[in-house]
Parts: C-alpha cells; structure tokens; sequence
C-alpha cells in the first residue's frame, strides 16, 4: 500500500546526507562516483554509486503536493498518487503492472506531502532498465477507467479514517491545518473526503497534465551500477519526454502565527494527547540548523529536556516527542505529548511556559564555568552526535539516498548550500537560544488536545 505523510516531515537524517552529497562544492567537483546533470526537457537528474549491495535504488520527485490544490480539488493530490501507483497505465493494466513488480523482486511505493509526491522503486540492479522504464511508464503515462477510480477512492477513503483514528497523526494533521490557516500548507493532506468522493477521471487528468511534466520532476538514482552506464540510460529513457516550458510555480512564504489557537477534540482513547505547533524556519532558511538541533534537544533522544521539564516533580506526562518540518515555503514544530487525562491542562500551561523561556537555557557545558561545565549533561553536544550518528546510518540505505535526493533538488533554492554537518558543528548554544526566543518566546502557537470521549453521566469514557 502507498503511504501517504507530510514531505516536511524528513528529519536531520536526511538533509545531513543529501547536502553531502549535493554534487559540485566551491571548493571542486563532485565525487567521481557521483554525478548531477538537468536533461534538456528540464529534469533534473542525480546519479550516485554505491557499490556493496546488488541492488538499484531509484526515487521520481515532482513538484506537486497539497500545496498546489485548491478548497474544491483538496485531494486530488493524494487520490493521484494511488492511481499513478496502483491503477495501470495506458500500456498495462492493474494487474500487468503488479505482476511485473513482482517478477522482478521490486519494492514499490510513493507518498504525498505538502510539497512534493514521491514515487519509489527498489530491486536487484540486473533489473535496473526495467525499472526505469517502469517509472517514465506509470508517472508520463497515466491513464484510468471511471471503475478503476472508484476502487481507489475506496482505498483512499479508508486511508483518511485509519489517520483520522490515530491520535498522534490526527492531532497533527490539525495543528497543521490552524497553523498553516490562509496559506497552501493549511489544507489537509490526505485531502478532503466529499472532494475524493465527487472526483471525476477528468479532475485528476487535469492535475496531472500540469504537473506530471519532467521540468516540475526530478530524478535520483543510486546503487550498483556504473555512473557514465547509468546515465547512458537514463537520457535514452526520459530523454524523449517533452517539458512544459513553464517556469516552477512559487507561493508566498508563511507568515507569523500572530495568535494562539485551542482546540479540543473527543475521541475512542485511554490516555490524552497534547499536539504543540509553532511556525518555524523553512528548508532554505539560515536558522534551519539550529532548529534541528533545538527540536533534538527539546524532544527526542535518551534526555529531552521539555520531557524532563514535565516529569519532573510532578510526572505531568508519559513522554514527549519532537519534528521539526522544514518545508519549501515554511516550516513547522510540532511536540506530542503523552499523559493521563487529568493532567492536561497543567502539562499544556508547563509546557507553553518551558518553551517561551527556552531563550534563557543551557543547552551546553560552554554556558557553565569552573568544575560545573564537567557535572552537567551536555545537550548540544549530545544532539550533534545523534545527528551525525543519523546521517552515517542512513547512507546504509540506498533508498533513502535516492528520495532524500530527489527531494532536495526541488526543495533547495541556494546556490552552494555547503555541507550540511559542518553548519550543524558550527551551531552553538547561543543559536539555540535565539531561534527558541524567535519561534518559541512570542507564546504563539496552536495547541490540539486529544482526550477521551465522556459518559453521558460526564465521567471519562474506557478507551479501547
């Protein structure tokens, strides 16, 4: 099944990769065993060989996500997707497509996001033609029957139950839609359910000839294969497409929040939910390093500080989570918390209060003298280091590499963005108190509180 999640939502795993790799630097040229190239149709291209395991690794960005819909097409997006991915082509059908996957060992799938929809493919490398060809079919190629939408409306439907269940996602999903309110972002990203149920063959081939063009795409492949083969092959298969000649669309940046929003929501669950968001820095924007690095400290790894703010003496929460969603336009923060129900109204006040005086903490053993800098709990520094822990881990996998790639090439807009971990080593604690005091110290945020369903006697409901 294609999953569908926010494209913002990539972590510092990936951008810690994909700026390493990010092709020419200042200082000289691109590895040899990694190649970049824009095809004169205007796709872009990035090849990368990683020998060690007998596998190719291929991701197809586009430029088009729930960003691009309008209050009367929210959905088409996601519906598109699953379509392109399970409903055949004007060359094969359905089942032609699923047992051809099959016959060569692929693992196959695509996700939307706000930003871009990616379409994924990994298998054994002999196979890497019929891979290829595999994607320039299914994404330039579209073709469906009014029965076969009707099938995917289906699944899509039930898509949006199953994330409208989940309370970390549900939760989400809100908080994004108030703290993106006026702006792109803000619609939902599964997509409005009346929207799928009335979408028509002739909406989403609209959507998709504007679009599914190579100028709006970008291509990422890696694994076992030899760079100058690869790219032999990649200009003889997307070669022969037509670009639109259509500059890239644009929107305007996200603004401030200007307010707090509350919102509450009853649902079939035992413990309560707390989902925090702040507007914060977009994928381009300076501070996006220190933000990765504060979201790291704030609320992931083994000692979160928001997590021991609350725990504290009083145990207000079960735990804490932190992401932090860069995204082309604009960038979100977003923590979960976790907690019996009686303790959600003092756990949201301590933890709006802990994140506006984030701006005065010590995140490092720098900020302390004398014998105190070596009995603290170095924060930044642990943080660096899970980051660069991340970034080594994942370039053990082939398929993150390809879609990080693929992501990156339509999400950056800077010339020489330089190498991302040296911008994360140069981060210090006064950086975090900065960006905690300019996205965090204004007290502007949207807060969703999932909580359990009540008797109609007024007493807290079992959650199953």
């Amino acid at each position: 099944m294609s999953t569908s999640r926010p494209a913002l939502r990539l972590g510092t795993v990936v951008w810690a990769l994909v700026l390493f790799l990010a092709g020419p630097s200042p200082s000289g040229p691109a590895p040899a065993a990694a190649r970049s190239f824009v095809l004169p149709n205007g796709l872009r291209v990035f090849l990368y060989e990683k020998r060690g395991y007998p596998l190719v690794n291929i991701a197809l960005a586009v430029d088009a996500g729930s960003k691009d819909e309008t209050e009367a097409t929210n959905g088409l997006a996601h519906l598109l997707e699953h379509c392109i991915l399970f409903r055949g082509t004007a060359e094969r059908s359905a089942a032609e497509v699923d047992r051809d996957i099959r016959a060569h060992g692929a693992y196959f799938n695509a996700n939307t996001g706000q930003d871009l929809t990616v379409f994924e493919i990994s298998l054994p490398s002999e196979y890497a033609d019929f891979a290829l060809r595999n994607e320039r079919e299914i994404l330039f190629g579209f073709a469906l029957s009014p029965e076969a939408l009707e099938q995917e409306k289906a699944v899509v439907l039930e898509e949006i139950a199953q994330m409208e269940d989940d309370p970390r996602r549900r939760g989400t999903d809100l908080v994004l839609q108030r703290l993106f309110e006026g702006h792109p972002y803000g619609r939902p990203l599964y997509g409005r359910p009346e929207v799928v149920r009335g979408a028509r063959v002739d909406d989403l081939r609209a959507f998709h000839d504007k679009y599914f063009v190579p100028d709006n795409c970008s291509l990422a492949v890696t694994g076992d294969f030899a760079v100058e083969e690869m790219e032999t092959e990649v200009r003889k298969v997307f070669g022969s497409l037509t670009g639109s000649g259509r500059p890239r669309g644009g929107l305007p940046k996200v603004p401030l929040l200007g307010k707090s929003v509350a919102l509450q929501e009853e649902r079939d669950v035992k413990d309560a939910y707390l989902v925090l968001g702040f507007v914060g820095p977009d994928f381009n924007h300076p501070d996006r390093y220190a933000m990765e690095l504060l979201a790291e400290t704030l609320g992931r790894g083994v000692n979160p500080l928001l997590n021991l703010a609350l725990r504290g003496r009083r145990d207000l929460v079960q735990n804490v989570s932190a992401s932090y969603l860069p995204g082309r336009f604009g960038g979100a923060v977003v923590f979960i918390l976790t907690m019996d129900p009686k303790n959600m109204a003092a756990a949201t006040r301590e933890a709006v209060a802990y994140l506006r005086k984030a701006r005065d903490e010590s995140f490092s053993a720098d900020d302390f003298y004398g014998e105190d800098k070596y009995r603290v709990f170095d924060h930044l520094g642990s943080a660096k280091n899970r980051v660069r822990f991340a970034s080594e881990q994942a370039e053990e996998s082939g398929l993150v590499v390809a879609s990080s790639m693929a992501r990156f090439m339509l999400l950056n807009e800077r010339e020489n963005p330089g190498p991302y971990l040296g911008h994360i080593d140069r981060v210090s604690s006064g950086d975090l108190r900065r960006a905690a005091g300019r996205y965090f110290g204004k007290g502007e945020f949207v807060a969703v509180s999932i909580v359990p369903k009540r008797s109609p006697a007024g007493t807290a409901g079992v959650g199953r």
